[in-house]
């Protein structure tokens, strides 16, 4: 399976995009967007073996390098 990167702020849709990924045996790699974010991102990352990284609004050219 190709490796999936997701661009993740708050809500409900990077759970089920990270859950549904890992459930189909994609490794995820996480830019999470640090001012929406909240812990329960981070912890479920890492309970499902994700890479989280975090990057703020403002750096794009980041965010595109580590995908």
């Amino acid at each position: 399976m190709p490796p999936i990167g997701l661009i993740a702020g708050n809500g409900r849709f990077p759970f089920l995009v990270l859950d549904a990924a890992r459930s189909l045996g994609h490794e995820v790699t996480v830019v999470a967007i640090k001012e929406e974010i909240g812990a329960d991102l981070v912890e479920r990352a890492a309970a499902v073996g994700a890479t989280l990284h975090t990057v703020s609004l403002g750096q794009l050219g980041k965010c595109i390098a580590l995908l």
